[in-house]
């Protein structure tokens, strides 16, 4: 190198140390360099420096040199880029006088950007390395074209922030909704490149999460409130800061985010219920569900275990699922306190009411019905509001709203008159008509009924009414069937008008027999002036109505007992049965034989009244033994995958009514650890015992985490009643396997299977931001024939893995592909999960990935995060341990524990992590969560959080672990956010509070079964133990584990002992450990929290 190029490099350097000075660092910490937020000075220094250099033959291979020109090249994408520029290298280069060619961009790109500030290289879909593409996006937003387009950029991110929470709540990425909204706009074109996007997306997510940190719906002023507690706060937004315009725009936008996110801080102690159309999905109709912290279940019996799975059900179908959560048991009544409070769905059936039910081992066990979830489409007008690009059901039947614009979906064959005649709607709602209407107006819709909707008024009125009577327990259409004359009571809090009448398919109640309010009919309200402001079709049987099923002889015959004083007309479908009807004793009995293999279910029709409709009842079959089919009605095949049992059900029927126990198993075929399995037991009584199968998917998943390779398999067994039947679960229904001769991904069923070809895509590991693409299949005939040919790109890049894309039925085995050979590295040199992942081998003694994952674990502002969060947002519908990475993670405690406050305590990831791997949190070392927290605390401070805020972050976050894990909660919660400590009660005093503990835990359970996995090695462990704790008899073994599992593990979080001291390292252990502490909760959460904080004042004390 000659003199001349010497100095150059000389002044790079110290021009780059400089740069890094002031920002209070030595080195880059692998942030996006739009985060430096080179200041307007600094850039045009910059730009003198490398313009002062000139050529840059001999410069080319010098680090300082590479460093300055990428951060060069990002600034002026930020801050000169224009619309007109293109995608090119050519302004860049005019405006440093030079010109690169390939070969030295590829030299001075890499070395800048990967080397020396740490970031990653991008890669077109051909695998080419994205030079420009990489350099634009460490710059940010181009802030000239963004000033261009400022109000239409404000419009799109006020979309974007307004859908944010119902797409949370409909598991829709962020990243997705991004690119739908940003697509519609008026944008330019620039925003819409992949870049762009990715940057709009975290800035929403950004603001959104500054908003609910930091409280920010709850000020009238939230800049002024977050720049007093983070002054920093805009540092990590990639707009320069140096421009008014640019502190205008972020705060800005973040005034619009604390707007939008205000309604999901209300909503969030309260139990509501809201629908939504979009004409971008005509067919559908959402709902929105948000629920109280904590919920009450009256049970059907007693579960088997506290902790549940919690589902939102319509018409007896699962339509969105809340998770686990662990109940506190009283009696027959449980507490259980929510994981998730919100869902949102699509209704497959609108005019059915919804329900939150509570099950365990599959069998419901609590179910409590939700008000207001029902809509009459096609039977009563509908009012639609625009809210948040979104019509909102405002009303059904007559109504008032404020909203001047709305859109009304009307029944078949009714009249619209108005003032403004309105304008029928070119996009129908679930293919009935619509009308829009605009303005202060009276809309009189006429058919069977007479409505009226009154627009932009100041009073509204929704005029909701709700029935209060004792509902048919069986499946029945319509699906409020009451036994006798409900009570109708209206819901809001205005003054009763004392002139509304009630009628039975038009006519007045009062007027009416009892018999002709019976049956199947519609049931009105109407005003004086005789407009209907309530109307819904349900079904009355006789307040003395009752059916007993019972089994016949053989499994394929039964019998219906049905016994009422009044006269009803009862159908069954003869053709699909021998019906055998008679008197007996003032009953109804209906013999029932079927022809071949029984149904699950059989449609009853009951008419008590002749002049109006039937009420159809669905029975399950009165078989004996157990009966298992698919969602299609059919027998359950032996070989599936878990998305098969998605509407499958088992029914357990005794004979004659009689209590019959059967057994249900899902075991694990181990080829090398001890055996495990899950177990449950039924008792069915008078009617059979229904079990939802897909309820058992995170059991079986559980079980499937404990065993690594292709084709794991889980057997499930149902025996009772004198027989057993067993099938064989897997994850996938197809295997992938390489040929290559032909260069070709072949994909063969396993199994006996003839389903469609999987769809698969392909995602380069050390990228997981960037999106899938897709596999093309060979066709033979215009049919795939699941032959897939393979991009010669791959040999470019890699590592690949072949995956089913999102919403695959046919699902298979991600197939690994290494592309090219592995890079040469020292260890030192791998700060990236990105190059981690290239580098790692699973043969090698070195762990790549653990040498990042201890970067990591120290430093919550490492990009490893952002690579982890992109994994989960962009590839999460797949199985966590698909990727190394988190597999890695969970075997790396310091990094687990910091990944718990990156992930901000999510329910959603925290179950995830629970139902994937077996992970036993309250294993989880104390201390590590207190250092993480520590670390976590000082992060805050870099980004400019004040004491008071990084205190209510960390409270924040402790207080929703807690929520998720009731272990963490309460003395254990006030300890992690204040390090306070309860007082400390007398010994005696607390083993007779202990003692008082136990004996409730025997009543509660005096007729359970106890699990007894580990009792006699943790009762050898108790036994070495000064002080036990609680000393129970030596006769009663079974419960050793229940008792003590709560004490041992509270000394392996304190550090006192091991797991693996008194279990080893046996696989399972973890998997029956978990079954222990889930048998009652409330008993466990007590001494875990006692024996924890009893421990750490201990050894708190030692440590003086």
């Amino acid at each position: 190198m000659s003199q001349s190029e010497s100095i150059s490099v000389f002044k790079c350097t110290s021009w780059l140390n400089k740069f890094l000075n002031h920002r209070g660092l030595k080195n880059p910490d692998s942030r996006p360099l739009y985060e430096y937020h080179a200041t307007s000075d600094e850039y045009h220094e910059l730009k003198r420096l490398l313009c002062g250099l000139g050529k840059v033959d001999g410069l080319r291979f010098d680090k300082g040199y590479a460093a300055c020109f990428t951060l060069f090249c990002s600034e002026w994408y930020r801050r000169d880029y224009e619309r007109n520029c293109g995608w090119a290298w050519e302004p860049i280069n005019e405006s440093l006088g030079i010109a690169l060619t390939h070969s030295q961009l590829s030299n001075i790109v890499p070395k800048g950007l990967e080397e020396y500030w740490k970031r990653p290289l991008r890669f077109y879909d051909s695998e080419r390395r994205n030079f420009l593409g990489s350099l634009f996006s460490e710059g940010g937003l181009p802030f000239r074209v963004l000033k261009e387009a400022d109000n239409r950029f404000k419009s799109v991110f006020s979309r974007i922030l307004s859908q944010y929470d119902a797409s949370q709540a409909s598991s829709i990425s962020v990243l997705t909704l991004t690119e739908a909204v940003v697509e519609k706009s008026q944008l330019p074109v620039v925003f819409k490149d992949e870049t762009s996007v990715e940057l709009i997306s975290s800035m929403a997510e950004q603001l959104s999460s500054l908003v609910q940190t930091y409280g920010l719906s709850n000020h009238s002023e939230p800049v002024k409130e977050l720049d007093r507690v983070n002054s920093k706060w805009r540092n990590s937004f990639p707009i320069p800061l140096d421009d008014e315009t640019g502190t205008h725009l972020i705060n800005g936008l973040l005034s619009t985010a604390s707007i939008e996110t205000k309604p999901k801080i209300r909503q969030k102690k309260t139990l509501s219920c809201q629908s939504f159309w979009s004409d971008l999905h005509p067919n559908e109709i959402q709902t929105a569900i948000s629920l109280p912290e904590e919920l009450v279940f009256t049970l059907s019996g007693i579960p088997p275990t506290t902790r549940f799975e919690l589902s939102i059900y319509e018409d007896g179908e699962e339509v969105a699922s809340l998770g686990p959560a662990y109940a506190t048991l009283k009696g027959m009544q449980a507490t259980v306190r929510l994981r998730r409070t919100s869902a949102r769905f699509v209704r497959q059936k609108p005019a059915a009411s919804l329900s939150v039910v509570a099950r365990a081992g599959g069998m419901t066990v609590g179910s409590k019905m939700l008000e207001g979830g029902e809509i009459a489409i096609g039977e009563v007008p509908l009012t639609f509001t625009l809210q948040d690009g979104f019509w909102l059901l405002q009303g059904q039947s007559s109504c008032s709203v404020r909203d001047s614009h709305v859109l009304v979906v009307v029944p078949e064959n009714a009249r619209v008159t108005s003032e403004n005649q309105g304008s029928p709607f070119t996009t129908k709602v679930m293919n009935y008509p619509v009308w829009a209407f605009e303005g202060h107006l009276d809309i009189i819709i006429e058919g069977d009924e007479a409505y009226r909707i009154r627009t932009g008024r100041e009073q509204t009125n929704q005029h909701d009414f709700y029935f209060k009577g004792k509902r048919l327990s069986w499946e029945c259409y319509p699906n409020e069937t009451y036994l006798g004359l409900p009570q109708l009571t209206q819901t809001t809090h205005e003054p009763k008008a004392p002139g509304n009448k009630r009628f039975f398919s038009g006519k007045m109640l009062d007027e009416c027999n009892a018999q002709e309010t019976m049956g199947a009919q519609f049931i009105s309200v109407r005003n004086e002036k005789n407009e209907t402001l309530f109307r819904r079709k349900i079904g009355i049987l006789p307040e003395d109505f009752q059916i007993e099923i019972k089994g016949g002889a053989h499994a394929s015959e039964g019998t219906f007992i049905i016994s009422t004083k009044h006269n009803c007309l009862y159908i069954l479908d003869k053709e699909a049965f021998n019906v055998d009807r008679f008197k007996e004793n003032g009953k109804t009995i209906l013999k029932v034989k079927a022809q071949g293999v029984p149904p699950p279910f059989i449609q009853l029709q009951v008419k008590p009244n002749l002049s109006a409709d039937a009420i159809n009842l669905v029975l399950p079959f009165p078989a004996v033994g157990c009966l298992v089919f698919n969602a299609d009605g059919k027998p359950l095949p032996d070989n599936i995958t878990i998305n098969d049992l998605l509407g499958s059900r088992a029914f357990l029927c005794g004979k004659n009514g009689e209590p019959k126990r059967f057994k249900l198993e899902l075991r694990l075929r181990s080829r090398s650890g001890p055996p495990v399995w899950h177990e449950w037991t039924y008792t069915t009584g008078e009617r059979p015992v229904e079990i939802n199968l897909y309820s058992l998917r995170e059991h079986i998943e559980n079980l499937l985490s404990l065993e690594t390779g292709i084709d794991q398999t889980v057997d499930m067994r149902i025996s009772g009643a004198g027989s057993t039947s067993s099938w064989q679960i897997r994850r996938y229904k197809y295997r992938l396997h390489f040929d290559p001769d032909r260069q070709l991904l072949l994909a063969d069923a396993i199994g006996n299977r003839n389903e469609s070809a999987p769809s698969p895509v392909i995602m380069l590991l050390s990228e997981p931001e960037r999106k899938a693409a897709p596999l093309t299949s060979r066709m033979s005939e215009g049919v795939p024939i699941g032959e897939f040919e393979l991009s010669s790109a791959i040999e470019k890049n890699g590592p690949w893995l072949v995956i089913p894309k999102p919403g695959e039925a046919a699902s298979f085995r991600p197939y690994f592909i290494h592309g090219e050979p592995h890079l040469q590295s020292a260890d030192n040199n791998i700060r990236s999960l990105q190059k981690a992942t290239q580098l790692f081998d699973p043969r090698s003694e070195t762990n790549t990935i653990n040498i990042v994952l201890d970067q990591m674990a120290d430093d919550p502002a490492h990009s490893g995060w952002q690579f982890l969060r992109n994994l989960y947002e962009q590839f999460g519908y797949l199985p966590l341990a698909t990727f190394e990475v988190w597999r890695a993670l969970l075997n790396h405690p310091q990094a687990l524990v910091m990944s718990l406050f990156k992930f901000e305590m999510s329910a959603d990831y925290l179950n995830r992590i629970e139902s994937e791997f077996p992970v036993f949190w309250e294993f989880l070392p104390i201390n590590e969560i207190k250092k993480a927290a520590d670390k976590f605390k000082e992060f805050l401070m870099h980004k400019g959080a004040s004491e008071e805020m990084q205190t209510r972050v960390l409270n924040t976050r402790f207080q929703q672990l807690g929520i998720i894990f009731p272990t963490y909660a309460n003395e254990v919660e006030n300890w992690l956010c204040r390090g306070e400590l309860p007082p400390t009660l007398p010994p005696v005093l607390m083993k007779s509070i202990i003692q008082g503990w136990y004996q409730a835990l025997m009543q509660e359970h005096s007729e359970s079964r106890w699990p007894e996995y580990g009792g006699r090695r943790l009762h050898e462990w108790i036994l070495s133990q000064d002080d036990p704790v609680i000393e129970i008899p030596a006769d009663t073994p079974h419960r050793y584990s229940t008792v003590w599992l709560p004490v041992f593990a509270a000394a392996v979080a304190s550090g006192n002992t091991t797991f693996e001291s008194v279990f080893g390292n046996k696989s399972g252990a973890v998997f029956f450990l978990r079954q222990v502490r889930d048998f009652d909760s409330r008993w466990f959460n007590s001494i875990f929290q006692y024996c924890l904080l009893r421990n750490v004042v201990k050894n708190q004390k030692e440590q003086k």
